[in-house]
C-alpha cells in the first residue's frame, strides 16, 4: 500500500469521524501542514493505530454500500446526488433544483447523516477498543503525514 493510499483512506475516514480538519490528510502535492512537535510513537501505540485503521476500513467499506443504496432507494443516483448536493452551495444553482428531486435529496440527505453518525460512533469505538484515544490516533496521524519514517512503518505493518 502506498502511504498516498493510506492518507487518502484515512482521509475518508476522518471525514466520517468528523476529526478537525487539521488532522485530515494532505494531498502529496499541498503544502505540507504546520508542524507540530513530534512525540515518541512506541511500538505499541503503533499496533493500536494500525489495528484501529484496519478496523475504520471495515466500517467504511460497510457503509459506503449503505450510503448508496440509501441514495437510491430515494431514486437519485449517486452522481445526482453528489451533484445537488454541490449545487447547494450555490443559492442560484439551489433554486434550479426541480421540486421533487429536491425532497428526494433532502430525504437521502437525512438517511445519510443517520449512517454517517452511527459510521462516526462505530469508528470512535473501534479507535477506542485498541486502548488508543481518539486525540492520539489523530496525533499518530497528524505526526505520520510529517513523518515519512513513521509514515512508512505503518505502510509496512498494514502491509503485514
Amino acid at each position: 500500500m502506498k502511504p498516498s493510499t493510506l492518507f487518502k483512506g484515512l482521509l475518508t475516514a476522518t471525514l466520517l469521524l468528523g476529526v478537525p480538519a487539521a488532522a485530515v490528510a494532505q494531498e502529496q502535492d499541498a503544502p505540507a501542514p504546520a508542524q507540530v512537535a513530534p512525540v515518541e510513537v512506541s511500538e505499541t501505540q503503533i499496533d493500536q493505530f494500525v489495528s484501529a485503521y484496519q478496523a475504520i476500513q471495515t466500517i467504511q467499506q460497510a457503509v459506503q454500500a449503505d450510503l448508496v443504496a440509501a441514495v437510491e432507494a430515494q431514486g437519485l443516483t449517486v452522481d445526482d446526488y453528489n451533484a445537488i448536493a454541490e449545487s447547494q452551495q450555490s443559492p442560484e444553482a439551489a433554486a434550479e433544483i426541480p421540486p421533487e428531486q429536491a425532497e428526494q435529496f433532502a430525504a437521502a440527505a437525512e438517511q445519510i447523516a443517520t449512517l454517517r453518525e452511527g459510521a462516526r460512533t462505530e469508528m470512535r469505538s473501534a479507535i477506542e477498543a485498541t486502548s488508543l484515544s481518539i486525540e492520539e490516533f489523530e496525533q499518530i496521524m497528524t505526526q505520520a503525514q510529517q513523518d515519512p519514517a513513521l509514515q512508512q512503518v505503518i505502510v509496512e505493518r498494514l502491509a503485514e
